[in-house]
């Protein structure tokens, strides 16, 4: 009946000559599987009866059905708002209609909650830097009894809310105070809010800060479904408070003595409290506390460098204390950069990670320190304008240690290695060639590997992939490579075609060390072959991608789809996506997404 309603309102809404729209849409959006299907729906109409009004019409509506554990979900919201502006006043006077609806095998009856709500905002602008707004709900709700069949529950209610902001300007500082507050009081929905913020700017030629400040607090009322054992009702009882705090500074300065030097400095303090009135063994505190220190500079044209460094500790607290930790972070990167002639690059970067994670209530028996030390040589080289080399290589060396005795067999060293070529060259203009390979390899050493009986462990990939593209667009427009586009091309924005043929094999190999060598005890191999095809034509575009992997295991998916973009921002889109092990069972998943505006 809901979605039946939904769409006489939708019906009306088109066909009535006399609304004078100005902005007005309808969003559609439509998915099914073997699993799940889903409707979703979503209007936005306004238009303006008299002089210095508006009227303001939105409806919401979903309905899913999870097939797997036989759920269905249905939500609708329809909401009416009549606007009314004079000068610095502006007022809102709206109603809105909720209803949500949820029933499956692991509930005994549906679970339905419908919530109406009659209201006025009054939002005043005194002066260009000053705004004040202030709103009242009268709420009505009613929820079906979990416990029994039939029985409704009521309640009556409301909802208050102001909020304000001001903002100043002086020279080169600019500030701003932001402050407001909530009231929800239903049978078995109560809560309320306070929230502050301030903000304060400088913008110079060499000095640029940024600093702001939060406060929020939330106080909600938790209520528990009891059924009385003398009578056939229920009731709503309250059994605990939940207070929440929370508090951020956040400031970033920005110190610029010369346009090729750039040196930044960022603190971020954040806190936060949860307390439970009863339950106060799950009362927490949370603490965070991070800085970085950044550093940009050019000594050369054509050398840059970047360097930085991080520091944050992250400190949570229970009541109960046995959950309790500890974890502090710290990072250096540098990245060095040489262009030794017109963009043939050099990258040189040099990380150092720490992570320290300490449970002091715990007797420390679960601590861990994680140092990384990584090193990477990037290569970019063309050779003849259209073709374009490119490397990586890769060393990764990391330390894993439980401090405590007690975990203390995991304590490992991690070496890595790594080597990524890549290889593009274009014909033309519309035909590339793409490769990608890559090779790594991870040893595993294990600090008491004899003591204990664990194996030292080795691990090796070996991928590669092709790529096959012929795109009329062209295709070194799309690549959007700086020395590609100093090449000459053809343009055919209006009539596209790409066609992308691409092979990939991966193999993954697992050993485990046996007196002088490694024995080889798993492997897996991967080939997925693909074919993608994609149209535009003017504002109408068509894909379609087949693909197929085999090896260890196998997979079929295809993705075919349409989309057609009219009216200038209508839209509509279908998608077909098969998807399964074998050809005989595959989910068929399926979406439909219509954005109309009119």
């Amino acid at each position: 009946m809901k979605r039946i309603l939904f769409a006489s309102v939708i019906f009306w809404l088109l066909c009535s000559s006399s609304l004078l729209a100005q902005t007005q849409g309808l969003d559609y959006y439509l998915y099914s599987s073997k699993y799940v299907q889903s409707i979703e729906n979503n209007l936005q109409y306004r238009y303006y009866p008299f002089a210095h009004t508006s009227l303001d019409i939105s409806g919401l509506s979903s309905l899913e059905n999870r097939l797997n554990f036989n759920q269905e979900s249905k939500n609708s919201q329809f909401k009416l708002g009549f606007n009314i502006e004079q000068k610095a006043f502006s007022h809102r006077f709206d109603t809105d209609y909720l209803s949500l609806y949820d029933a499956s095998d692991l509930e005994p009856s549906p679970y339905v909650n419908k919530t109406a709500s009659l209201g006025y905002q009054l939002a005043v602008e005194p002066l260009d830097s000053l705004s004040i707004n202030v709103f009242g709900k009268a709420l009505m709700r009613k929820e079906q009894d979990r416990y029994i069949s039939g029985n409704q529950l009521s309640s009556e209610g409301y909802w208050l809310g102001s909020n304000g902001h001001y903002a100043a300007e002086h020279g080169l500082f600019q500030g701003g105070l932001s402050i407001g507050a909530e009231r929800k009081k239903l049978a078995w929905e109560a809560f309320d809010a306070a929230q502050s913020s301030v903000y304060i700017n400088l913008y110079s030629t060499n000095l640029i800060i940024d600093a702001n400040a939060n406060i929020n607090q939330r106080n909600d009322d938790i209520y528990e479904l009891k059924r009385d054992s003398l009578s056939i009702t229920s009731y709503y009882s309250l059994s605990d408070n939940q207070k929440r705090r929370k508090s951020a500074v956040v400031g970033t300065v920005q110190y610029i003595p010369d346009e090729r030097f750039l040196i930044s400095l960022t603190q971020t303090l954040n806190h936060e409290n949860v307390a439970y009135r009863n339950n106060e063994k799950r009362n927490n505190e949370e603490t965070y506390n991070a800085s970085s220190l950044g550093l940009n500079y050019e000594p050369h044209p054509l050398v840059t460098l970047h360097s930085s460094f991080d520091e944050s500790s992250s400190k949570r607290e229970y009541r109960n204390a046995v959950n309790n930790r500890i974890v502090e972070m710290r990072r250096w990167e540098n990245r060095l950069i040489w262009e030794y002639s017109a963009s043939d690059s050099l990258i040189l970067s040099a990380n150092l990670d720490l992570q320290m994670s300490s449970y002091p209530n715990d007797n420390h028996n679960y601590d861990n320190d994680l140092l990384t030390k990584s090193f990477r040589l990037g290569w970019k080289h063309y050779w003849h304008q259209r073709i374009r080399v490119g490397m990586w290589l890769g060393y990764a060396l990391r330390d894993d240690i439980y401090t405590n005795a007690i975990l203390s067999a995991n304590n490992k060293q991690v070496t890595s290695y790594s080597l990524q070529p890549d290889c593009q060259f274009i014909l033309g203009d519309r035909i590339a060639f793409v490769q990608t390979y890559q090779l790594k390899a991870d040893y595993n050493d294990y600090t008491y590997g004899a003591q204990t009986g664990k194996a030292n462990t080795f691990y090796r990939q070996v991928a590669y992939k092709y790529n096959l593209i012929f795109d009329t667009f062209p295709f070194i427009a799309r690549s959007q490579d700086p020395i590609w586009l100093k090449l000459p091309f053809r343009s055919s924005p209006d009539n596209a075609l790409l066609v992308d043929m691409s092979y990939a094999y991966e193999e993954n190999q697992y050993a485990d060390e046996v007196g002088d060598h490694y024995n080889l005890h798993a492997k897996n191999r991967r080939h997925t072959a693909s074919f993608s095809i994609r149209h535009d034509i003017k504002s109408f575009f068509w894909t379609l991608t087949p693909k197929y992997s085999w090896g260890t295991w196998q997979e079929y998916s295809a993705l075919l789809g349409f989309a057609w973009q009219f009216n200038n921002n209508s839209l509509v889109e279908l998608s077909i996506s098969p998807y399964g092990n074998t050809t005989d069972n595959l989910d068929w998943r399926s979406t439909l997404n219509l954005n109309l505006r009119f």
